[in-house]
């Protein structure tokens, strides 16, 4: 009689592993996404940023030609 209920017990504990290993795996996936994400727009920051100190720059050397 003990054997069913270590059996049972045993594919209980197999179906909870196999659970929580799949929502383990999902939550990885998506924490994968959100820093791909997370990285995309970091980049596009910095871009922006370059994008700025060259615009400055461009402006502040017609400035100083206009005063010429």
């Amino acid at each position: 009689m003990s054997s069913p209920i270590l059996s049972d017990i045993s594919q209980n504990d197999t179906e909870m592993l196999e659970e929580q290993c799949y929502e383990i795996q999902q939550r990885h996936k998506k924490k994968q996404w959100l820093l791909a994400c997370l990285k995309e727009a970091v980049e596009a920051c910095h871009i922006k940023c370059i994008a700025q100190k060259a615009r400055k720059k461009v402006e502040a050397k017609a400035k100083e030609d206009a005063k010429k």
